[in-house]
């Protein structure tokens, strides 16, 4: 009698235990994202959580994380909205979510670095990872660095850098001029064009403005009219969304003789925005970590194939396909999803980058450094932009890659770390 009570109290604690173990292998890790998905700029939201979706989707195909969980994309709307973004660090925090990821937006960036700071130094047992997508202003890996924020964008400065290097390739650059969103990210983009203009082209600076951001100015007319009576050749700007698709579509309307250097020129909704026409006009030139015409990882080619059969567009930002997968390396490398123990495991990792490059999560500031392609458009490319199934005649050319010794820039971090 005692031993079928010994067997079934045995029997008791297997069954629970595989019922604990299944339990812990069904639940989700999630990840956050908060970015616009309503508001002027919900298209870029949209498409952001597209590539983090698809990529999470990826993985969880070749079996997920830790032992055969799910990673989990849970979209948080702010509308573009500061207090917004607040509400939903918020929700995120009393739904239980240990990471999130933002780029969108540097302003909100800062709020978010800021917000988990201090839930993080007060809530030591519950803290919270920020991976940042896209927000590129540079002080977010130098002055404001943290222990809880890793970026895998370069900075303004990296982009600025390998724009102007590109830039000073080409002689017949003579007269550029400037125009940038007047916030964090519009402001760091012109400090670093005017020093690097002077240092790494032969150019000169003859035109310098700042805009009202995210779509509230509807007429670049003056803008026009300043650039033409400037006589710039160039035009270098890190506007996006709205303030890109408008400015691009005034200038070419005008028949200004002008070629744009851009940092988000290539985002799908940008190029639907302002067509294949005036992009050819304008000689569009973007900066990216790769694309598709200039990528030789069979996996990424792979991505990006079946990224366009379920979204009926190009795949653009693969920053954000290696963000994820590297989430899920960290994970695995952890062996847990407690947050501080994924933030060790993140840094300093290496990852595959195009041409037998390698990417790394620098650990002095968590930023991420890797080589930089510039590229215009073309009609002539051999993989052509597609965007709502339809096919724009148009693809990116590679004009040069910038090596990681030129977008290796100094950092005035001093990290503090808790203990492990």
């Amino acid at each position: 009698m005692k031993r079928h009570i010994l067997m079934a109290g045995a029997l008791g604690v297997f069954f629970a235990g595989l019922i604990l173990n299944t339990a812990f292998a069904a639940e989700t890790v999630r990840l956050g994202l908060i970015e616009p998905f309503s508001g002027p700029v919900a298209v870029v939201g949209i498409e952001a959580a597209d590539n983090f979706e698809y990529a999470a989707e990826q993985i969880n195909k070749r079996g997920g994380v830790l032992g055969g969980r799910r990673i989990e994309i849970v979209r948080l709307d702010n509308a573009m909205s500061a207090e917004k973004t607040t509400q939903q660090i918020k929700r995120a925090i009393d739904q239980g979510i240990r990471f999130i990821s933002q780029g969108i937006g540097s302003n909100h960036a800062l709020n978010i670095i800021k917000a988990l700071n201090k839930h993080n130094r007060r809530n030591p047992g519950q803290s919270i990872l920020y991976l940042n997508h896209s927000a590129v202003t540079t002080a977010f890996t130098n002055e404001l660095c943290s222990f809880w924020h890793f970026r895998f964008d370069a900075n303004v400065d990296m982009k600025v850098a390998g724009l102007t290097t590109q830039m000073g390739r080409d002689p017949s650059i003579k007269k550029v001029y400037m125009i940038n969103q007047n916030y964090a990210y519009g402001k760091s983009f012109q400090a670093a064009g005017r020093r690097m203009i002077k240092s790494r082209t032969q150019a000169t600076l003859v035109g310098d403005d700042l805009i009202l951001p995210f779509g509230k100015l509807l007429d670049f007319t003056p803008y026009v009219a300043k650039i033409q009576s400037s006589g710039a050749d160039t035009v270098l700007t890190g506007n996006w969304g709205p303030d890109l698709i408008r400015l691009v579509n005034a200038v070419a309307e005008a028949g200004l003789k002008v070629q744009f250097y851009t940092v988000y020129g290539g985002i799908p909704s940008s190029v639907n925005g302002y067509g294949a026409k005036n992009g050819i006009a304008l000689r569009i030139k973007q900066i990216t970590e790769s694309h598709e015409n200039d990528d030789d990882r069979a996996d990424v080619a792979k991505f990006a194939r079946g990224y366009k059969a379920k979204y009926k567009r190009t795949w653009f930002s693969d920053r954000q396909r290696m963000l994820v997968e590297m989430f899920a390396t960290a994970l695995n490398r952890a062996g847990t999803d407690d947050p501080k123990a994924v933030a060790y495991a993140l840094e300093g990792m290496t990852f595959p980058g195009p041409h037998g490059q390698t990417v790394t999560l620098r650990k002095a500031d968590h930023q991420i450094i890797m080589p930089l392609v510039v590229s215009t458009i073309d009609p002539n490319a051999s993989k052509k932009f597609i965007y709502a199934d339809k096919n724009f005649g148009i693809g990116w050319q590679t004009n040069g890659w910038v090596k990681v010794a030129d977008l290796t820039l100094k950092t005035t971090c001093k990290m503090k770390r808790p203990r492990r």
